[in-house]
């Protein structure tokens, strides 16, 4: 079963269970205590799975960033090299040990 299908397993149940109660009472069962401790897993589930989904859009954000600051200090490291390359010269020793890095 999926997450889903589970999720929505767990629904079905309690609200089936709800509507029959009576009639499990009637046959000499009550289900309320197992029915709110289904509720409170139920609840916690969905808790968990809201904390699960913001957890996963704050990777996302955090990945994003994280990328987008390595593209700026990479930018920023490719401009410097290209200066120093200007100002000594593409033949200088260190502008050919920059270039290595860039191939």
């Amino acid at each position: 079963m999926t997450e889903a299908e589970k999720r929505d397993f767990v629904a079905q149940i309690i609200t089936l269970v709800e509507e029959a109660q009576d009639t499990l009472t009637d046959k000499g069962y009550d289900p309320a205590e197992r029915l709110d401790g289904l509720k409170v897993k139920k609840q916690d589930a969905d808790s968990a799975e809201i904390a699960q989904q913001e957890a996963a859009a704050k990777a996302q954000e955090a990945t994003a960033q994280a990328n987008q600051t390595l593209s700026d200090a990479y930018k920023d490291a490719s401009d410097f090299a290209d200066l120093i390359s200007g100002l000594l010269g593409k033949d200088n020793e260190l502008v050919r040990k920059m270039r290595k890095f860039r191939s």
